[in-house]
């Protein structure tokens, strides 16, 4: 009897893939904090992995930058021009208030941010984030070679 279920044999082959995608990113985590320099956010990254704990994705669904990615209609133009209007019109509390507010969510996403000023914070996140560009250009080529690698196996007889 067919339930639509994936056969048993398969379940090991999930387990394993999720227990190496694990180990993927305790390596990508170790070699960017290997590669920070010394700099706080390495120094807060190594403190979180021999805590044991790792980084974790952030859900978008409360991020405001998301609303702009539906099209806009004559009604949903109307309200951004309000929405806009009313932001011009918002005193410098509010504006202060706003500002805090993003420096909060930067704060949480730089390893170590919680503790930083704002202006020691800027450099953490430009240095933070140069690391992340040079993590992502070496993992792309890691996966060519390892697909390069994958389709030579393939195209050998008997493999």
């Amino acid at each position: 009897m067919d339930d639509g279920a994936p056969p048993f044999s398969s379940m090991p082959t999930l387990v394993g893939l999720v227990e190496k995608g694990k180990r993927i990113k305790m390596a990508a985590e170790v070699g960017l904090a290997r590669s920070s320099r010394g700099r706080h956010w390495g120094r807060a990254l190594r403190r979180r992995l021999r805590k044991g704990t790792t980084m974790t994705m952030l859900s978008t669904a409360g991020c405001p930058c998301r609303r702009n990615e539906l099209p806009l209609t004559s009604s949903s133009a109307a309200t951004v021009k309000v929405e806009e209007k009313e932001w011009r019109m918002q005193g410098d509390e509010d504006i202060e208030e706003e500002v805090e507010g993003r420096v909060r969510s930067l704060q949480r996403l730089v390893p170590g941010g919680e503790e930083l000023e704002v202006e020691r914070l800027f450099e953490e996140t430009a240095d933070y984030i140069e690391a992340l560009q040079q993590q992502v250009t070496a993992m792309r080529a890691l996966a060519c070679l390892l697909d390069g690698l994958e389709r030579e196996k393939t195209m050998m007889p008997g493999g």
